[in-house]
């Protein structure tokens, strides 16, 4: 599976809450760009996005996650990743809103794929800056 980008709880929530077009117009560049290639969506960032949504904006999030015919796919959490997910999570707990980064982290270092996110200082703390597309510039 080739996994471009990974969006993060932040994008999730900005795409779902339609507070900004720049992730759903990343997804239409990827999907253009190359049909084999994909967005991820990190189960962790998922879950994490999920749960503070309401109905509506949880729908939006759900369609984008499961679209059999679109580009993005959702990253299972590995046993093997748990741990250090958990660590990067406790690390980033601090931080309001930093839930569910740590898996999305986990993911593009491990697809070396780009993380989207509104989040860019705490991404870049663990990703390398060509490694981190800061949705916020």
């Amino acid at each position: 599976m080739n996994v471009r980008v990974v969006l993060d709880t932040s994008a999730l929530l900005a795409y779902s809450r339609l507070d900004s077009m720049a992730v759903g117009e990343l997804i239409r560049i990827v999907e253009e760009d190359d049909e084999a290639a994909f967005v991820g969506v990190p189960a962790g960032s998922f879950l994490a996005a999920h749960r503070v949504l309401d109905p509506d904006e949880r729908d939006r999030l759900v369609d984008l996650a499961t679209m059999s015919d679109g580009a993005a796919v959702i990253l299972p959490l590995l046993g093997t990743d748990a741990v250090e997910v958990a660590e990067l999570e406790a690390i980033e707990a601090a931080e309001p809103g930093a839930v569910g980064i740590g898996h999305a982290i986990v993911e593009a270092g491990r697809l070396s794929a780009t993380l989207a996110t509104y989040r860019g200082d705490t991404a870049r703390r663990w990703l390398a800056e060509e490694d981190v597309l800061d949705l916020s510039s």
